[in-house]
């Protein structure tokens, strides 16, 4: 959980600079600072256009990001304490531990601790983990659910069930269609219980109030910010923005063959980076360990680890299967879609290469034992494939993602240095990384010492001045500071 952790801060230092490098990570920093200053909605300015940030919505007098709040309340605690970056790297290790955990439950010690080894150390993770995107938190919620739903299933534990709904409904509140994808082998599983073990009603009802409360807030976020339960903000910014096939769905609309092609895009990638093997090796482990579960189930050896092993592929033929429905292949420091199937794989990996390890003990055993030490190809092949991972493939991945798209502080600091008070400074914004960084500098409420504003030009200017009275006005350009006369 330390090298986690320790690996995390890493990335967020290194890699990203702690700062947010998509307009995703600028909108869950504004929701988070929002519930960090008490409300699920902020009061919106009244001329929203010298404050325009992508996906970040003035409607109606109200002021939003286009995402569900489950990842910006718990965003906001970073926010509370000035280091949002905490946040990502707590859950990384936190969700290092929980693998461990279900490892230790589906199968055994030393499984469950090589899939941490494998998590811990994957590029994918730990880019992830440094960034302040919602998927390593809500893959928190997904090994939280996986913990306690098992655990419901096998003692009569009132708050495993119902901490089995929380994480579920939480889950749901971060990242909804992730939820419904991971939701398939566990709904399976629940029938199958219901059907056949009438006792686990109870539990299951719990599970059902653990999650309801969560549920409505989705829903009524949802009605107050789109106007409707069943409708996401994502279509106010973007009206082809929603789940579906057909002409209306997506920017230039979204066919099966589109979604083939996104689901090999991203299995490419997910190859690349998942461990971080050279050639693709990545899915070897996990296709031997499916493939195995598979075989025993088959000849009728059900046993708890083959029945765990589908379990895990269930989630990820479920994730994969879910995100076909949506038009982008949503590529952000990797196959982030995938993200949250990346404990599962882990596991599996795990599995594969004991499978692989035990069977060639068995073999030598069977045939000539002086060959024995020859099994210890496995663990040997493992620790070079891990150390390509860190030396070669991590470096890379990393260099790739530093400075993504020009986010920088150099604005920022240039004005702070003229140490300015209650002062609105007009900057320009030619895009929204420039604006980004001095964006975020704003309250929500907009009562700040320094007010950072779009310069909307000469005429448009004054108009903002009346909103603020009483200041002292600069504009912004090219590194220079001129100040402006207020309004008459």
């Amino acid at each position: 959980m330390l090298v986690s952790f320790g690996l995390a801060a890493w990335s967020s230092a290194s890699i990203f600079d702690r700062l947010p490098r998509t307009e995703d990570e600028v909108t869950f920093l504004f929701q988070a600072k929002t519930i960090a200053e008490g409300r699920l909605i902020a009061p919106g300015p009244e001329h929203g256009e010298f404050f325009f940030m992508s996906f970040v919505i003035v409607q109606d007098g109200q002021w939003f990001g286009k995402y569900p709040p489950g990842y910006p309340a718990v965003l906001s605690f970073g926010i509370l304490l000035d280091q949002p970056w905490l946040v990502n790297a707590l859950a990384a290790a936190v969700a290092v531990g929980l693998l461990v955990a279900v490892g230790k439950r589906f199968y055994d010690l030393r499984t469950a601790l090589l899939g941490a080894l494998l998590l811990a150390l994957s590029p994918f993770f730990i880019i992830q983990s440094g960034s302040l995107l919602s998927h390593v938190v809500a893959l928190c919620w997904v090994l939280g659910a996986l913990l306690l739903f098992d655990i419901m299933r096998s003692r009569d534990m009132p708050l495993a069930a119902l901490g089995a709904g929380v994480a579920g409904g939480m889950l749901l509140l971060t990242r909804p269609l992730t939820a419904v994808g991971i939701a398939l082998p566990f709904v399976i599983v629940g029938i199958f219980d219901l059907i056949a073990r009438r006792p686990l009603w109870r539990r299951y009802a719990l599970a059902a109030v653990g999650a309801l409360p969560f549920v409505l807030v989705l829903l009524a976020y949802n009605d107050a910010t789109a106007g409707s339960p069943l409708r996401s903000a994502y279509e106010l910014w973007w009206e082809y923005d929603k789940i579906g096939f057909g002409p209306d769905y997506g920017i230039n609309g979204h066919s099966f063959d589109d979604a083939v092609d996104n689901l090999r895009s991203n299995l490419r990638a997910l190859a690349d980076v998942l461990f971080g093997w050279p050639r693709r090796l990545s899915f070897l482990p996990v296709l031997l360990a499916v493939a195995v579960a598979l075989w025993r189930i088959r000849r009728g050896k059900v046993d708890r680890a083959s029945s765990a092993d589908l379990m895990l592929a269930g989630m990820v033929v479920g994730l994969i299967g879910i995100h076909m429905l949506y038009w982008t292949p949503g590529k952000m420091y990797g196959p982030r879609y995938y993200f949250e199937i990346i404990s599962a794989l882990s596991l599996l990996g795990a599995r594969g290469i004991f499978i692989a390890w035990d069977e060639i003990g068995h073999l030598l055993r069977r045939t000539y034992a002086p060959l024995q030490p020859l099994r210890l190809m496995v663990p040997a092949l493992v620790v070079g494939l891990l150390s390509y991972s860190l030396l070669v493939t991590l470096p890379d991945e990393a260099d790739r993602y530093r400075d993504w798209n020009g986010v920088h502080r150099n604005d920022l600091e240039a004005i702070q240095a003229a140490d300015l008070e209650n002062a609105v400074v007009f900057v320009p914004r030619p895009n929204w990384q420039a604006y980004a960084p001095l964006f975020l500098e704003n309250s929500t409420t907009l009562d700040n010492d320094v007010i950072y504003a779009v310069d909307r030009g000469d005429e448009r200017i004054p108009t903002l001045m009346r909103d603020f009275p009483g200041r002292n006005y600069y504009r912004y350009r090219y590194g220079i500071l001129t100040p402006l006369e207020a309004p008459r």
